[in-house]
């Protein structure tokens, strides 16, 4: 089955925009075995979500009551704590990167084909398994204060990574791009000179090849520094 887990990426259920639109809002699949006592079986309204638009429709003339949602809190918590980081507001931009389509092509989640790339592993639930009904969800899960709390601590860890993440990148690039540098500066292998042309292989690399890398606050990582003198006489000892 094609979608995303934004959720709860440790289950096979999942989000997709498509279903959704065809069965009238109920392919939040993720969401609602997520929070199964949640009577909207997705966070989202009108138009991606008719028939809990039509519940709440049903609600303002008395036909509807009692009515179980899963607060903005809890839902902040359980996909920063279990989603695989492809939710709209919450997500990063890695995790909603991370999907594929059919031949690549029309990259949207409207796609039937829109499909995350991690693939769920199964968990052993413990023993009162999943909440069906918000009274049965554990005190800190249902305690506004403690999940404003614990929001803030995830997000700070997500950033920690996500910076982590950028500083790698950084760094991968800088390599990457001076080891092209180099490549184009010298047309000739070490394996073709010979002697008979090592004053063309000094000429080539005059001065000093230096290799600076630093990182996202300029502190540097890597100095590297090759005189000519020493690859001159790299060239003749080869």
């Amino acid at each position: 089955m094609f979608g995303t887990r934004p959720y709860d990426k440790t289950m096979w259920p999942v989000e997709n925009m498509f279903v959704s639109f065809v069965a009238v809002g109920e392919g939040w699949h993720n969401y609602h075995h997520a929070f199964p006592w949640d009577y909207r079986a997705s966070e989202y309204g009108t138009p991606l979500n008719l028939t809990g638009t039509l519940i709440d429709l049903l609600a303002k003339f008395g036909a509807v009551t009692d009515r179980k949602t899963a607060t903005p809190n809890m839902v902040k918590n359980r996909v920063m704590r279990t989603g695989d980081k492809s939710h709209h507001t919450y997500g990063t931009d890695e995790g909603r990167s991370a999907f594929t389509t059919l031949w690549n092509i029309w990259k949207h989640p409207s796609n039937p084909s829109y499909n995350s790339i991690y693939t769920p592993k199964p968990k052993i639930l413990q023993s009162e398994g999943y909440a069906l009904i918000p009274d049965e969800l554990k005190q800190s899960e249902r305690d506004e204060d403690i999940l404003s709390k614990e929001n803030e601590e995830l997000m700070r860890r997500q950033k920690e990574e996500e910076n982590r993440t950028t500083e790698a990148n950084q760094i991968y690039n800088k390599l990457s791009k001076y080891i092209k540098e180099q490549q184009q500066s010298v047309p000739e292998s070490v394996d073709q000179l010979t002697n008979n042309n090592v004053d063309k292989a000094a000429h080539l690399m005059q001065g000093k090849a230096a290799l600076n890398v630093v990182d996202c606050n300029d502190n540097a990582l890597v100095k590297r520094k090759v005189t000519v003198e020493d690859a001159t006489s790299s060239v003749v000892s080869h």
